[in-house]
């Protein structure tokens, strides 16, 4: 079987409809304040994590109307090899971590029509060695959070149905800034090294 690089596992998960991992209707940060976090501008390596050897990169290009333009790019001699283009906002919420809002993107910087409305939270958390990790949102505890009316919005009637965070933007800051709304982002999803 053949691993999927990390720069590629972003990709498939969103173009893939019925895996398509939570959204929220508002981006996580908006009463934070949406800015671009200088810390995360810049080129990244992806480093090994699980059965991923790492080996891709990550490009943050910040705009100077605010956000970012990310290109994802594996490591690989496929020339066919896809990369992924996507727009992102950040929301630093205290020292050390904070939340990206994702969505995937053409060249023309114009969203994919093919996506649900809405954003993809990431959180991202610093080490002490300047290491950034980012952590996708799981489906179930997201679900699950939902059904126990802990925030706001739809988890579909079936398993395979799309989860959609529909909470105000103060209710969503407020759950995400909270330890329960953080430990919805139970694994890294790629772990990134600043290139130098």
């Amino acid at each position: 079987m053949t691993r999927i690089p990390a720069a590629l596992a972003l990709t498939l998960t969103l173009l893939l409809a019925a895996c398509y991992p939570p959204v929220t209707r508002h981006p996580v940060g908006t009463t934070a304040g949406l800015r671009n976090d200088p810390a995360i501008a810049g080129s990244w390596r992806t480093l090994p994590s699980g059965d991923d050897k790492g080996g891709g990169y990550f490009h943050f290009l910040p705009l100077k109307n605010g956000g970012f333009t990310v290109i994802a790019i594996p490591n690989t001699a496929d020339p066919a090899s896809d990369w992924l283009l996507a727009a992102v906002t950040s929301a630093r919420f205290a020292p050390g971590f904070g939340y990206l809002n994702a969505w995937l993107v053409d060249r023309e910087r114009k969203r994919l029509a093919d996506q649900p409305d809405g954003t993809v939270p990431l959180l991202y958390r610093f080490d002490g060695k300047g290491v950034l990790t980012l952590y996708m949102v799981d489906e179930d505890a997201v679900k699950a959070a939902i059904r126990a009316h802990r925030i706001a919005g739809d988890a579909g009637k079936r398993d395979t149905d799309d989860a959609v965070i529909t909470a105000d933007p103060k209710a969503l800051d407020a759950f995400f800034r909270s330890r329960e709304g953080q430990a919805l982002f139970k694994k890294p999803f790629v772990i990134l090294r600043r290139e130098r």
